[in-house]
């Protein structure tokens, strides 16, 4: 980089984007480190956080005869400003700095430096970690120095030179449990730029090279031939942040004598009351100070602010784990209001859900919400309820790995909320039972889960006809045995649920149950119950002795091939000796 671009790239006396830039990330960490720092978040927040700046740059700025503050000191400063509180706290933040060109770096080293030396009461509260490399080569050594846990917040500060910072780089950080913000300077005119040249057909190396820089920065799951402008902003922020289940809010930095767009100042949470309440008003609050005077002031800027969020709603709840009356079960969570399955039995879990309240129909059943707190009350919990634990099941009012039936996969918000519990109450070495009518992610193969948990599937038909009718939008019944015989094959243990099943009134196959059993003879355990609160059931002609019929196969079928068996209490042959059937120790 010449002389003259490097003094430009540092000054910002005429700059006055920049200038706002670093505003809004010195009020946006503000009121992270109060936040964190609060009286309820200390009651459960570990002691050791992060902030990881991936283009920290020399630190500071020329501001015609001062000097404005990088976004390290920035950092800095605001700990600074809350030192005594994070000291009685106990808090340590660990800092990473990240800087490839070597003057750059060195000024950068100096100026923290010289820092800590007019302020030395701050070393208690930091720990410093400098890096002259390229952010996107050293993602993995930057992971294994941070706890990945639920429980220890990251700040991520993304701001490239133009697009050189890689999606999979930040994918990667966002595969951490942490509770994680980010601030993320996306360059509009160096997208615009670069795809420009990358929709045209190439004619040098050059040329190519830059379509690889486009490619790297976007990532390959963005179409950028198609898309432009917002849209193509859209699309990228809907895949590397709101399939994760973040909220999403866009400041749109214009150049100070044009309407173009440089850049977009994008911040990302799974708080949403941090993205759409509180930065999306330091937004506003800025918008209003760099544009003209309009009637209704900051509400109208309010307004133009972009946001996207997962299509997954969010509530908060005050309490989580809770002991439940379902006969084979013991402790449970409902992470999940609703449920995109639309089952038709009817689902008991929404005639409940719409009996207290939650829900007021069908349709807005369909639409579940996840609780966004889920985490933060484990914690509070867990050592509350140890003790008393045996295990605990996901889920008896919704479904813990729900399936999206039009797009074919599982829905990301839901499932990353899922694996978090299980992985939280697994450290506690508590086990878990897990029921679901979509399918199981390949995490679960992870080591980092325990062997004792035991993953089931809901099949009790295998007629794709009854299935339209009555699990309209679950997975299908190939796909669930599929990915439980995968975990099986793995060496975990699995078990079917045959719950409730119809009458072959409802389904004409019923009456051939040996055809379901023979799929799954290689389960563990399975449970049998009759179908409930379904009238056409009801009437049918020979009700009890049907499921008399059927119960006594299941039977017969777990005797023979040494599976353990539960009969649903209100169902012929049921047994209250087996209802502990999760609860036995000895399993193998």
């Amino acid at each position: 980089m010449s002389t003259k671009k490097t003094k430009y790239l540092w000054d910002v006396t005429y700059r006055p984007h920049t200038r706002a830039k670093l505003g809004m990330l010195r009020d946006i960490f503000n009121i992270w480190l109060t936040i964190w720092n609060g009286r309820r978040q200390q009651q459960w927040v570990d002691k050791e956080w992060y902030i990881i700046d991936l283009f920290a740059g020399r630190g500071w700025y020329t501001n015609k005869e001062k000097e404005d503050s990088g976004s390290p000191l920035i950092f800095l400063e605001e700990i600074l400003s809350k030192e005594r509180k994070l000291k009685n706290n106990e808090v340590k933040i660990k800092l990473f700095f990240f800087e490839k060109t070597k003057k750059i770096f060195n000024e950068l080293k100096e100026r923290v430096d010289n820092f800590l030396k007019a302020h030395p009461e701050i070393k208690d509260n930091i720990e410093l970690k400098f890096y002259y490399a390229d952010c996107n080569k050293k993602t993995e050594e930057i992971i294994e120095e941070i706890i990945n846990n639920s429980q220890n917040p990251l700040f991520l500060f993304v701001d490239p030179y133009g697009i050189n910072i890689h999606k999979e780089t930040i994918k990667k950080y966002l595969t951490l449990n942490n509770p994680i913000d980010i601030f993320f300077n996306y360059s509009k005119e160096g997208e615009t730029r670069t795809r420009g040249i990358a929709v045209r057909p190439l004619i040098n190396q050059k040329e190519i090279k830059t379509v690889n820089s486009l490619q790297e920065f976007l990532g390959k799951d963005v179409d950028y031939k198609t898309k432009k402008d917002l849209n193509l902003l859209k699309e990228y922020g809907e895949t590397l942040f709101v399939d994760k289940g973040y909220h999403v809010v866009g400041f749109d930095m214009e150049y100070p004598n044009r309407k173009d767009i440089i850049y977009y100042l994008l911040f990302a949470s799974k708080n949403e009351t941090v993205t759409n309440r509180i930065v999306k008003n330091i937004y506003a609050k800025y918008k209003e100070e760099m544009s003209e005077p309009v009637l209704f002031g900051k509400d109208f800027y309010l307004n133009t602010i972009l946001s996207i969020s997962p299509k997954i709603r969010g509530i908060k709840r005050k309490s989580l784990l809770y002991m439940t009356k379902v006969e084979y079960g013991n402790w449970t969570i409902n992470h999940i209001v609703g449920c995109m399955h639309g089952c038709k039995f009817p689902c008991y879990a929404m005639m409940m859900a719409k009996k207290f309240g939650w829900i007021k129909d069908y349709n807005d059943w369909r639409k579940p919400r996840i609780v966004t707190n889920a985490l933060e009350l484990l914690e509070k919990e867990i050592p509350k309820y140890k003790k008393q634990i045996d295990f605990v099941h996901l889920s008896f009012m919704s479904d813990p790995f729900m399936y999206d039936s039009e797009k074919g996969t599982l829905i990301p918000e839901i499932k990353d909320l899922t694996l978090n519990i299980i992985e939280r109450l697994n450290k506690e070495d508590i086990k878990v039972t897990i029921l679901t009518k979509g399918f199981y992610p390949d995490e679960i193969l992870n080591d980092s889960f325990l062997k004792d948990n035991e993953y089931g599937i809901t099949l009790v038909s295998l007629n794709n006809k009854f299935k339209q009718e009555f699990e309209p939008f679950s997975s299908s019944y190939e796909k669930r045995i599929d990915s439980l015989r995968k975990l099986h094959d793995a060496g975990l243990k699995t078990w079917v649920s045959i719950e409730p099943y119809p009458t072959p009134n409802l389904d004409e196959t019923a009456v051939n149950i040996e055809n379901i059993l023979e799929k799954i003879i290689f389960v563990d355990k399975i449970i049998f119950g009759k179908l409930n609160y379904n009238v056409n059931s009801s009437k049918f002609y020979n009700n009890y002795c049907f499921y008399e019929e059927i119960a006594k196969k299941v039977i017969n079928f777990c005797k023979e091939n040494k599976i353990k068996y539960h009969i649903k209490l209100g169902t012929p042959y049921s047994d209250v000796k087996t209802k502990k059937i999760f609860k036995e120790k000895n399993d193998e």
